[in-house]
């Protein structure tokens, strides 16, 4: 797995505030960019203020775009990002007078450049992020022939500050990447700490199941077992037995078989190599919510993969939050069960209900429902569906392809 992919789909907390900072950064230092152009053109240090001020329009748009469009999602836009980039630091040798670069900080060559690669580390790790900033580095030095300043004129205090401004790239690309890099794996261990401690809850459960089908059996069979041998033995004694009381003792041992074999298949069966009982998933995702009783329910055993159990747990623990912060329920429950080839969740509550519009709460920016729970969901190959009116109470169901059959762990 690259950096960057152990979120894919639905984004971790720690790497959407990554996100949010670079993109924080992106405008501060668009705005920082514009200024030094409006201090540029004052002092006429521009050769060509049009192509300056084009050039400054362009990153603009596409700054919005990327933004609002979430561009650094997409491998090619973050490519695109990053060549514009590389553009306007040649672009700013071009735009001012000649020799302009080696007196004062050329307005593309400062901040904003350092976004690109700080994009391409939070997506693709170290490596990326340092290739980005050499990139930037390269097209820093070729700003200064482009005007009009030939390398080998450059004075010693002139090549150190491009090295600063090179090592200003480097740094970017490369700490923002370790930085994905550590939420990378905090986030794979978290993932892996949780599917332990599922895998513990189940294997707890098991063990309490067990406990219990034994205190079953001595309460019952082996006591009915016990009185049926005693019995036999009285009968052993006697010269004739009658009938009626060998059939008595027969249909006894028969009911206490059949109650055996009852308790025998009602065990807890032992969960698929790479799966979660879904009861856990459950129970994980119910925990912490003390404001209203949460009932359980799951209809013969029901196993996920070991690498959704996350989202589909926060999928329903959403749910549920949606019920104590606005439904004003005074219960709710969840319930699961096969359907065919698929495996159906529903959390229920007998609350206010409501009216559901999907395009309303894209436009009211309540998007918790449709990214938390069906965006959750949907990156599993599976659907939602609310069914809610006024006073009615809800009912969400989530569906999920149920997983492959595998042959069972011994």
């Amino acid at each position: 797995m690259s950096s960057g992919q152990a979120g894919a789909g639905v984004t971790e907390p720690g790497r959407q505030g990554l996100w949010l900072g670079i993109l924080a950064y992106r405008w501060a230092s668009y705005v920082w960019m514009t200024i030094l152009a409006l201090i540029a053109q004052a002092n006429e240090d521009f050769a060509r203020p049009g192509l300056a001020w084009t050039a400054i329009a362009i990153t603009g748009l596409w700054t919005l775009w990327f933004s609002v469009t979430k561009g650094w999602e997409r491998a090619p836009v973050r490519w695109i990002d990053l060549a514009l980039a590389v553009a306007l630091v040649m672009v700013s040798g071009y735009v001012m007078e000649e020799g302009g670069v080696i007196h004062g900080i050329p307005f593309f060559a400062t901040s904003y450049p350092a976004s690109a690669a700080m994009t391409m580390g939070a997506a693709r790790g170290v490596g990326a992020g340092l290739a980005s900033g050499l990139a930037l580095s390269f097209a820093l030095v070729a700003s200064r022939p482009i005007n009009g300043v030939p390398l080998g004129d450059l004075s010693r205090s002139q090549w150190a500050a491009v090295g600063n401004g090179a090592f200003y790239y480097l740094a970017s690309g490369g700490a923002v990447g370790l930085i994905d890099q550590v939420l990378t794996r905090s986030a794979l261990e978290l993932r892996r700490a949780g599917e332990d401690a599922a895998r513990e809850r189940e294997r707890a459960a098991r063990l309490a199941e067990r406990e219990s089908i034994a205190r079953r059996i001595h309460d019952s069979v082996l006591q009915s077992l016990s009185l049926i041998a005693k019995r036999g033995a009285e009968l052993s004694r006697k010269p004739n037995v009658p009938a009626r009381d060998v059939q008595e003792l027969a249909r006894l041992a028969t009911d206490q078989q059949r109650a055996l074999r009852t308790l025998i298949q009602s065990s807890v069966a032992e969960p698929p190599t790479g799966t979660v009982a879904l009861r856990t998933v459950l129970e994980a995702a119910a925990f912490g919510v003390r404001e209203i009783p949460v009932a359980i329910t799951a209809v013969d055993p029901i196993w996920l993969p070991s690498d959704a159990v996350e989202e589909v747990s926060a999928a329903i623990h959403q749910a549920l939050e949606n019920v104590v912060d606005h439904a004003s329920a005074s219960r709710a429950s969840l319930f699961a069960e096969m359907d065919g080839a698929e495996v159906v969740i529903s959390v229920r509550d007998d609350g206010a209900g409501f009216v559901y519009d999907e395009d309303r709460l894209r436009t009211e920016g309540k998007l918790g429902v449709l990214i938390s729970m069906k965006g959750r969901i949907e990156v599993l190959g599976g659907s939602m569906r609310i069914d809610t009116a006024p006073g009615s109470g809800t009912e969400v169901e989530f569906r999920l392809p149920a997983p492959p059959t595998t042959e069972e762990t011994p």
